[in-house]
């Protein structure tokens, strides 16, 4: 099974819940986002109930899609094979469109609890989560996963990709820093590419991918063509919305990105979500998206000290 398009909207914990995914999937050109994957439900010793999925990522009670019809991946971490696929097997039975597996959190906290990233040091395991989650999910939808280029080498790629693909992986994404590198040095798209043509299935390049010349780039050192986003459209929303052609820059940034903005605003408060956690997430969105784009800051400026969301959307309405 590939995956389909070329776009998908990344995970990023406590960033991209399921209304951050409604503003962005509702806003985008017409096929410009092709499937999204929620933010990691962490599964440990048991199953988690349904009303945990339902809770994380409502989609499922609408056959997988957001509202807009684009498909949502459920991600699950987590080291032990049989609750993982029991939670798998009851997500898709649900609705759940496919599941994706992640093994690339780079956080301290989830590491020492044996999920994210911390199964890169073990791929004999790695292999096997995908393997049992796997044969827990109907084979016409996907089980991906996600994974950095290794614990501490961008030469354990290779045999990263390898394990997923024996598991059964459906496609495979990497995001091109190791677990040691956090988020620190630039991606290395080229060794993405180096275990891309080493697999037979799809590999999907993620990591600094922030404007339509970083895509060009990584399409020609990766010999990827599919890509997923994270931080690059809440800085630069063109990549996805507005009117240009696909993955085209628009010409007026600010503008995108305000209307995004109060679209997620009224979203939230649609939601009930509190006064406080509303601006706070207004306000991570601009955080992370100045440093994907630097014309960002100064829309960050006008709004970093506000505490009300009627303040917030007066200044943001004249930014």
């Amino acid at each position: 099974m590939r995956p389909p398009g070329v776009v998908a909207l990344a995970p990023m914990d406590g960033v991209t819940d399921h209304v951050y995914r409604e503003v962005l999937t509702a806003n985008a050109r017409r096929g410009a986002i092709d499937f999204a994957v929620s933010e990691f439900l962490r599964v440990t010793d048991r199953p988690l109930p349904p009303s945990v999925l339902l809770r994380m990522c409502p989609e499922i009670g609408r056959g997988g899609t957001t509202a807009s019809g684009v498909p949502v991946l459920l991600q699950l971490l987590g080291g032990q094979p049989e609750p993982l696929a029991e939670t798998a097997r009851v997500a898709v039975e649900m609705g759940a469109w496919g599941v994706d597996l992640n093994f690339g959190c780079p956080a301290r906290l989830v590491n020492r609890h044996d999920g994210g990233a911390s199964l890169l040091k073990s791929l004999d395991r790695l292999e096997a989560i995908v393997a049992r989650v796997r044969s827990a999910v109907p084979k016409d939808r996907p089980v991906s996963v996600k994974v950095r280029l290794g614990w501490e080498s961008h030469d354990e790629v290779v045999s990263v990709a390898r394990a997923a693909e024996r598991g059964g992986a459906s496609w495979l994404t990497i995001h091109g820093r190791t677990k040691l590198e956090m988020y620190g040095p630039p991606a290395d798209w080229a060794a993405i590419g180096r275990a891309r043509a080493a697999v037979g299935i799809v590999v999907v390049a993620n990591g600094d991918l922030n404007s339509t010349a970083a895509l060009e780039r990584c399409r020609v050192e990766s010999g990827c063509s599919h890509f997923m986003l994270g931080r690059g459209p809440m800085g630069r929303p063109s990549l996805l919305c507005g009117s240009a052609s696909p993955l085209a820059d628009a010409p007026n940034e600010s503008r995108l990105l305000v209307g995004l903005l109060l679209d997620y605003v009224e979203l939230l408060r649609r939601w009930d979500s509190p006064e406080e956690r509303l601006v706070g997430r207004v306000k991570q969105w601009l955080s992370l998206g100045k440093n994907a784009n630097p014309d960002v800051v100064p829309v960050f400026e006008r709004i970093k000290r506000l505490r009300n969301s009627s303040e917030l959307c007066t200044a943001l309405a004249s930014s």
